[in-house]
Order: structure tokens, then C-alpha cells, then sequence
């Protein structure tokens, strides 16, 4: 079966839909694909699926609603990855080519992630999560499945807004720490989350916050949490091995 893409394009509503970053999305070069625009509120645009949620629920949740009630739409045996955008991502415009080059189960930024409908069936049990921190949950998964998720590799440049919340950096410090992220490994990703990320550096201590809280209280951590360790460790050695030795 050739790749054929469902797309969700997500925005609240008409204050917040770009229509070039929408372009950019449905003009991408080689691939074959659906894209709906999945909104809250009715855009007066082609293909939008409307989603009412709450807006007192934090939008990590509102997301995972979101997704799974737009999904509940389609017949996903007739696609082979699911593509979820924000709207507020930048995208280049062989993006989802890229992507789909590296024939992985899960690619690309949180922002701007490409499920395999196989991944998301059989290892999600065919539901996006319901996380604080929902696609670094989803790739947390990967790694632990033994998948690092390959990030875009081309030409141009992946461009998208980050918007800082303390409440919302607190709870992916927590997240953290139940995805299995030992804390030696952690502290040692801070400077290359503040200078490759481009984080801010007030998130980054909002996210230590959270995490330590979450060491501290002895929260309960997912159940695969040792693997999501085991590989994440491995992974740091193997950028530190090629890193000193030039290889």
C-alpha cells in the first residue's frame, strides 16, 4: 500500500488559523494526503471538523480530546500515517516527504508529528493520549519501544511558536520523571534544550521544578518506564561516543 496521509490541522478557531502556514501543509511536495482543519469553533474553510472542548481544560488535554474525537470520523485502514500540525508550525515544503523517507513508526517535532496508523493501533491501542505532555508521551513511547523518532533532516527550516506557560512547563517536568528520564540525564539535556531548542531558560526551571516535585513525592511512573530509560541512556552514550571519538 502506497502512503497515503491523514492530515489534522489544528487550530481553535478563526482568530487563530493561518491561512499561509494552512498552505504550507497542503502543498506539500510528494506525498499524497486528506487534510482537515480541526478546530473548536466553525472556520469557514473546506473540510473542517469542529471539536467543542471545553476551554478551561488545559490545552495538552484539549488536544488528546480533540484528536481521538476527529479520528472517530474516518476509517483509518484506508491510510497508512496520520499527520498532526499545529497551526501555528511553519512548515517546509518537502516536510511529510522527508519524513516519510526515513520509513519510521513515528516522526518529526511534537509539533508536527507523523504517525504510522500501525503505530497508533498497535501500540497506542488506537488512541493519541490524554497526557499534560501528549506528543512527548507519544514519542516517550517510541524510545521505549526501542524507536527514537527521526526529526526532519532537510534543507530548510522547521519553524513554529512556542508558547511559554509556567503551569504547562511545570507538568512536563512531572511527565518527565514518569516517562523514566533519569535525573543525571536530564540535567545534562538542559544546555542543549536552551541553545539547539531555543528554550527558555524560566521553562527549563519550571520543568527541574516539576520533575524533582514529582521525584520527591514518589509519583507513580508509566509502565515502561524502565525501557524508556534503558534507551534514552543508550542513546545519550552513543551521541557522546560519536561526539569524542569524531565518528
Amino acid at each position: 500500500m502506497e502512503a497515503r496521509i491523514l492530515t489534522l490541522f489544528l487550530t481553535r478557531d478563526a482568530s487563530t488559523f493561518v491561512y499561509k502556514n494552512y498552505e504550507k501543509v497542503k502543498f506539500q511536495e510528494g506525498v499524497e494526503q486528506e487534510i482537515y482543519v480541526v478546530s473548536a469553533e466553525p472556520i469557514p474553510i473546506e473540510n473542517n471538523i469542529v471539536v467543542p472542548v471545553p476551554r478551561n481544560y488545559p490545552l495538552p488535554i484539549r488536544i488528546g480530546v480533540t484528536i481521538n474525537e476527529a479520528l472517530r470520523r474516518f476509517n483509518l485502514s484506508k491510510y497508512t500515517h496520520i499527520f498532526k500540525v499545529d497551526g501555528d508550525v511553519n512548515l517546509p515544503h518537502d516536510y511529510l516527504a522527508n519524513l516519510l523517507a526515513k520509513k519510521a513508526p513515528l516522526a518529526g517535532r511534537g509539533a508536527a508529528m507523523l504517525i504510522s496508523v500501525k503505530f497508533l493501533q498497535k501500540v497506542l491501542k488506537g488512541k493519541y493520549p490524554i497526557s499534560y505532555c501528549d506528543d512527548g508521551y507519544v514519542s516517550a513511547v517510541s524510545v521505549a519501544c526501542g524507536y527514537w523518532p527521526p526529526e526532519y533532516d532537510g534543507e530548510d527550516l522547521l519553524w513554529f511558536c512556542r508558547i511559554y506557560q509556567p503551569s504547562r512547563e511545570y507538568s512536563y517536568g512531572r511527565e518527565y520523571y514518569k516517562w523514566g528520564l533519569p535525573l543525571s540525564v536530564f540535567i545534562l539535556l538542559l544546555p542543549q534544550l536552551f541553545v539547539t531548542r531555543r528554550r527558555d531558560l524560566k521553562s527549563l526551571i519550571y520543568n527541574l521544578v516539576g520533575y524533582l516535585s514529582a521525584l520527591l513525592n514518589k509519583e507513580k511512573r508509566y509502565p515502561w518506564w524502565r525501557s524508556y530509560a534503558y534507551y534514552r541512556v543508550k542513546h545519550l552514550v552513543s551521541k557522546l561516543d560519536k561526539l569524542i571519538t569524531g565518528r
